[in-house]
Formats: C-alpha cells, sequence, structure tokens
C-alpha cells in the first residue's frame, strides 16, 4: 500500500515555507505520495502539482491586527483546513497528518483525524506563547497566553510525533508539559541544491548598484521580528554615520512591512532600503550573493532566545557573516561567524555593522567559519534524516 501523508500549513503559501515545502520533497523522495493544504495567494492556483506532490490552496486571510484580526484569521483558516482535509480524505486516505504550527490552534483537525487511524505530527516551528508576548506584549495579554499554553499543551497531548527546530525550544516545551510522544529535533537548515551560484553583477542589480557595501535582512515581517530595531540601526548607520555608501535589501513580508515602510520614509532612510517581497531560492541567493553581510535584528526575549531563525543557517551557507543580538541559538550556530549583541541596544547593532563593512579581512575569516560550518554541521540532508527517523518511529519504513 502507497505510504501517504497530508501536510497542513497555515502561517505562508506553499512551495514560500521553505522549511514544510522542503519536508514534502525529502518524504516524496522516500517513497511517499505528498499531499497538501494552504493559504494561496491571489496569483497561484488553487490546486497544483509540483514534482509530483498536490497541494490545494484556499485564499489567503488578509493581513490583520490586534488580537481580533488574529482570531478571525485562524478561525477563517481552520474551517478551509478541516473541510480541504475531510476532503482529501476521502479521496486519498492519506496514514499520516503532518500539522505545522504557528497556529497551535489547528491540534483538533489532528485528533480528530487519528479516530479514523491517521497519526498526527505535531511539527514545533514557533513557540506560541512567546510569540504572543514579542507580538502582543505581556500584562494585558496574559488571557491569550494562558489560551495559547492549552493549544499547545492539548496539540502535544493528542500527537504521536513532536517535531521542534532546536533543542531550546525542546527544553522549553518539555519543562512546562507532560506529554507521551516521542519529539525529534528536526533543525532549520539549508538545502545546498538550492544555493545558487550567482551570475548577476551587483551593478546590474539596479535597486542596490548605487551602494559600495550591501546588508541583507531575510525572514518574516512581523511586529516581533524586530524590523523597527533594524530601521533604528539603519538611521543611525546613514543619518548620525553618513554612511550613504551603505545600502540595504529586506527579502520578506508580514504584517508589519506596510509600518516598517512608513517608518523608513520618517526617518529619511527609505533611499537607502530595497524591499524586495517575498523572495524564492534563486532569489534569496542573488541578492545574499552580492551582500556584505547579514542582519539578524530579533530582540533578545523568551521567544526568540529560544527559536532557531532559518535566516541564520542562509547567511552561513552564502557566506555572510551576521551581526545579531545575543540570541542563544543564533550564538551556538553561528559561532566564529556573527557578531551578537548585548541588551537589545540598537545603536551599538549600527556600530557593529560599520565595524565589519569596514573590516574586509574579518569578514572573510567569519564567511569562511559561517560556510564550513553550515556545509559540515547544518545541511538540510542531516535534517532530513531526523524528519526520517520520526516517521520510522511511526512505523512507516523509508
Amino acid at each position: 500500500m502507497t505510504k501517504k501523508i497530508l501536510f497542513i500549513v497555515q502561517n505562508l503559501p506553499l512551495p514560500e515555507d521553505r522549511r514544510v515545502f522542503q519536508e514534502m520533497e525529502t518524504m516524496s523522495r522516500n517513497g511517499f505520495a505528498v499531499f497538501a493544504v494552504a493559504p494561496g495567494k491571489p496569483d497561484q492556483k488553487k490546486f497544483e502539482i509540483i514534482g509530483g506532490m498536490k497541494i490545494w490552496r484556499y485564499p489567503q486571510p488578509r493581513q490583520t491586527k490586534g488580537i481580533i484580526g488574529y482570531i478571525w484569521e485562524y478561525a477563517y483558516s481552520f474551517s478551509f483546513t478541516f473541510y480541504l482535509a475531510l476532503k482529501i480524505y476521502s479521496e486519498e486516505k492519506y496514514q499520516v497528518i503532518h500539522i505545522s504550527n504557528p497556529p497551535d490552534f489547528f491540534f483538533p483537525i489532528g485528533a480528530f483525524m487519528k479516530l479514523f487511524g491517521v497519526k498526527y505530527v505535531f511539527d514545533q516551528h514557533d513557540l506560541m506563547p512567546e510569540m504572543s508576548e514579542a507580538k502582543f506584549g505581556s500584562g494585558s495579554k496574559s488571557f491569550l497566553k494562558k489560551i495559547l499554553l492549552l493549544s499547545e499543551k492539548l496539540a502535544l497531548k493528542f500527537c504521536d510525533v513532536h517535531i521542534t527546530t532546536c533543542e531550546s525550544g525542546k527544553c522549553l516545551v518539555k519543562e512546562r508539559n507532560e506529554f507521551s510522544a516521542k519529539t525529534f529535533v528536526v533543525r532549520n537548515a539549508v538545502d545546498f541544491s538550492k544555493v545558487y551560484d550567482n551570475t548577476t553583477p551587483k551593478d546590474e542589480l539596479k535597486e542596490i548598484s548605487g551602494f559600495k557595501h550591501v546588508c541583507a535582512y531575510l525572514g518574516v515581517m512581523g511586529f516581533q521580528d524586530g524590523l523597527d530595531k533594524l530601521l533604528e540601526s539603519i538611521s543611525y548607520i546613514v543619518n548620525d554615520k553618513n554612511r550613504t555608501d551603505i545600502g540595504f535589501v529586506l527579502m520578506g513580508d508580514g504584517d508589519a512591512l506596510s509600518e516598517i515602510k512608513k517608518d523608513a520614509l520618517a526617518y529619511g532612510i527609505a533611499d537607502h532600503i530595497f524591499f524586495a517581497g517575498w523572495a524564492d531560492s534563486e532569489t534569496i541567493s542573488k541578492y545574499l550573493n552580492v551582500s556584505n553581510l547579514g542582519l539578524m535584528p530579533e530582540p533578545k526575549n523568551s521567544y526568540t532566545n529560544n527559536s532557531l531563525h532559518n535566516k541564520v543557517m542562509e547567511y552561513m551557507a552564502h557566506g555572510l557573516p551576521l551581526v545579531s543580538y545575543d540570541l542563544k541559538e543564533a550564538r551556538k550556530s553561528a559561532g566564529n561567524a556573527g557578531i551578537f549583541i548585548p541588551g537589545n541596544d540598537s545603536i551599538k547593532f549600527g556600530q557593529a555593522v560599520l565595524e565589519l563593512i569596514d573590516s574586509p579581512k574579518k569578514r572573510r575569516e567569519m564567511s569562511e567559519a559561517g560556510r564550513t560550518a553550515a556545509k559540515e554541521n547544518f545541511t538540510w540532508e542531516k535534517s532530513a534524516q531526523k524528519l526520517l527517523e520520526a516517521y520510522k518511529y511511526l512505523g512507516f519504513k523509508t
């Protein structure tokens, strides 16, 4: 009998969610029929087959703000996802449902499908209780955190396998929950077959061709991702230090993007920033390969300090030294490839950027350290083996 998996993702469309798509490709290469449900952008088809993998899409909900907006967004997505999960099961009879967070609220779908003998994998990309505090603040939002802690607890109670992206997140979750499912750490990592050699000279990339030096940001642009602090650092570099020779390319999208663009205009630094939008692997390589360093402006808090951000791996794989706040998992992964700023100080962050820009020898040394570590320790091939171990634990031969 053909082994069949349904992947569910709500946070990003497919194939834009690179981690989930890598997981799908891994399982497809190992003999599984792979299906997926995800939100779809207006220009994407409702149903599409990519590399033999079937993807069903529902209209992506509009960007929302505030707790009420997020509740509406998740309820909307939950309804479409549950309907499609049932529809696909009636047609395909999949044996595993692999649900990625955020959000954790989709656990009822996994729990319901277990009634039909379907195994439930909870793939915990983000620590939602900590993310909510980073996004909305604490205090008056403590009720929301209690709901998210309960959702996490129930997802762990019902799942057959639990996956996390790093040891820190695993430890935090295990400290506050008791559950029987086995946990596997499947690290965010780069598939080096999708790290492209850039053939486009910087002079031909008109958005950044006028700058001698380029710094890059890659990732989600939510209110919890530190883009506000990054603008403070860029303002220090451009306005206070008059470094008009440095440009910034920001790749990504999210609910904070429109405000970030307005703030860039208010700071008077918009001419130094190119917002590239959400980027595929080839576009990521195109800009990272002509950049001098990578930026990780997420401020240190319980969420960021216990999470492994994919941008760290992308920067290292492309040979970019990085500047980050002093985050545990970033330091553990990047090591000598990064400069880590204490105290969430945006001015010191900007000073570190200038130090690296003006130290080509140090950049070369850090670049080599990062690329070597990524190739030796943090390839997707290694992460894929952990993913396959999780499925072997469920009883599937791979």
